[in-house]
């Protein structure tokens, strides 16, 4: 049996959130009867967080709907929580008329420590806040050990919680096996894991050895734990983020998108993890699915910590690729909405390189639409920036910025941003992959087409041994396609085997200097190197056949 504590709630202080002014006084009377002292009330979410960084509460009676337009609870409960605003001894209780199951489980990973639906009774919030507090003062030397990371002191204060069989003995469990796993003791952690794996309010065991197989790299066993919960808890959401993650890391990107295809049905309004699908979607070129994620991602992430100008960039990105396989009237629809997001971005996020990006975006939305006098003006707009702004950029809004002007045919402008970038980035090989990667691939449809069509008619001419034919089709494509390094290396080949087969082409051999040159630069960890370096030592065993 537990021992239940006398609350004096004369100690306590309350925040009362609540946008209906009639709830919101009887929330405040409700606190005064407890024998509350001090009851701040506030709707306003800058104010209430305001509030939260100046005062260290002991109850916030938290309504989710807090008017239209605005923060609603759950989004200020998240905010909370990620800005460390509220210590664990704060009690959270979520007061809501909403009792669909999307909201519930939206808030509920928030961890909100009661959750209340209307119409309430005010002895149910007494019970709730009761409960409540039974548990914290149980658990109150844990979480302050915990706070200062006196880990000895969580381990044997838990251990004693556990040995006398309390109703904490479960979250304590958790806590030993969730430091141990942080403290890289695996082999603890694991013995605790498996000695409760499937038992009764215990999926956190089974999430610890999937997280440890991760660890170790073994992903079909971390696969299959994580499946496991999903199959057997379909509620408990973190299982499908850990198997998602389980499936990235196995090289299963499709796998990873459909496992989150699935948490959304279940639960659609985690932005955290709606972006995190819409990433997998653009990354497996399902263009349509990614639209959609990231438009509804930009709607539900403008009133929460999630608000960035990348969900907006990301949408009208991911809307450009779809266009190709929309009539024209549905990409003149998404389109608008394209335009009022970035609109509201720009209100929001008004950094040079945003407006560079933002410009460049709309001209690419007024080509798809056929407005080109609005695309010229947007694309000037752009470039008058750049000119004052380009060497002021971050490294991905320069990167972004390039695939853009490769789109509208400023392949050169594009290149000259990305060769300032990669001198200036020598050791970061993240940044110099991606330079690399746009350098190499033709964004526009129709230009991958012709490049590959470029590069076939090249190959086959070589395998026919028409060598000056093959050389003139893929100069001809390196005139269109300048960084393309597929074409660089297929020419490099079909010069150094015409100047072998006749020497008096002393014109080919020349060529190939000029293309080694601008090899020099390529990485060893590059999917080009390898071919690279053959025919580079090609080249030197011709050299030193002339000497």
């Amino acid at each position: 049996m537990e021992f239940r504590i006398n609350i004096q709630y004369n100690k306590k202080r309350f925040l009362i959130v609540e946008n209906i002014n009639q709830s919101r006084d009887t929330l405040k009377i409700f606190a005064h009867t407890l024998g509350a002292m001090k009851v701040d009330t506030c709707h306003h979410a800058p104010d209430i967080l305001s509030m939260c960084e100046s005062i260290e509460f002991d109850v916030i009676l938290l309504g989710y709907d807090l008017g239209p337009d605005k923060k609603n609870g759950q989004q200020i409960l998240e905010e909370l929580r990620s800005k460390k605003l509220i210590p664990r001894q704060c009690t959270i209780v979520m007061i809501t008329a909403e009792v669909s199951q999307a909201m519930v489980l939206a808030a509920l990973e928030h961890k909100p420590d009661e959750y209340l639906a209307k119409p309430y009774s005010l002895n149910d919030l007494s019970t709730r806040l009761k409960r409540s507090f039974n548990k914290k003062n149980a658990m109150l030397d844990i979480y302050k050990a915990m706070d200062i990371r006196d880990y000895k002191k969580v381990f044997k204060l838990c251990e004693s919680t556990i040995i006398v069989n309390s109703i904490h003995k479960t979250e304590c469990l958790g806590i030993k096996s969730r430091l141990y796993f942080e403290l890289k003791q695996f082999e603890r952690a694991s013995e605790i894991y498996e000695a409760y794996l499937g038992a009764t309010n215990c999926q956190w065991a089974a999430i610890g050895l999937g997280k440890i197989a991760l660890i170790k790299s073994n992903f079909e066993l971390a696969i299959n734990y994580f499946n496991d919960v999903v199959e057997s808890y379909p509620l408990y959401l973190s299982a499908y983020d850990w198997l998602a993650e389980s499936y990235t890391l196995n090289h299963q990107p499709h796998f990873a998108e459909d496992t989150l295809e699935k948490a959304l049905l279940v639960s659609p309004l985690s932005v955290k993890r709606l972006k995190k699908y819409a990433d997998l979607c653009l990354q497996n070129e399902n263009f349509d699915k990614a639209t959609h994620a990231f438009s509804k991602t930009t709607d539900l992430a403008y009133h929460s910590v999630h608000k960035k100008p990348e969900n907006t960039l990301n949408f009208v990105e991911a809307l450009l690729e779809y266009s190709v396989d929309l009539s024209s009237l549905e990409v003149r629809k998404l389109s608008y909405k394209a335009f009022k997001s970035l609109a509201v971005m720009l209100k929001d996020f008004n950094s040079a390189e945003i407006k560079i990006h933002s410009h460049l975006l709309v001209s690419r939305l007024h080509h798809k639409i056929k407005d080109p006098e609005l695309a010229k003006e947007a694309l000037r707009q752009a470039e008058d920036l750049l000119h004052e702004f380009k060497h002021k950029m971050t490294e991905s809004g320069t990167i972004a910025i390039a695939k853009s002007l490769i789109s509208l045919g400023k392949g050169k402008y594009a290149d000259d941003l990305l060769r300032d970038l990669a001198k200036s980035t020598p050791e970061n090989t993240v940044v110099q992959s991606k330079i690399r990667l746009l350098s190499e691939r033709p964004l526009r449809n129709n230009d991958k087409i012709a490049a590959q069509n470029a590069l076939e008619v090249g190959v086959n001419l070589y395998k026919t041994h028409h060598y000056s034919l093959a050389i003139d089709k893929l100069n001809k494509a390196l005139l269109h396609f300048p960084s393309h390094m597929g074409i660089k290396l297929n020419l490099l080949q079909v010069l150094l085997v015409s100047f072998d087969k006749n020497r008096e082409k002393t014109e080919d051999l020349e060529q190939a200097e000029e293309l080694i040159k601008q090899f020099r630069t390529i990485e060893p960890d590059s999917e080009f190197y390898t071919r690279f370096a053959k025919l580079n030592h090609k080249y030197i065993l011709i050299q030193k056949s002339l000497t």
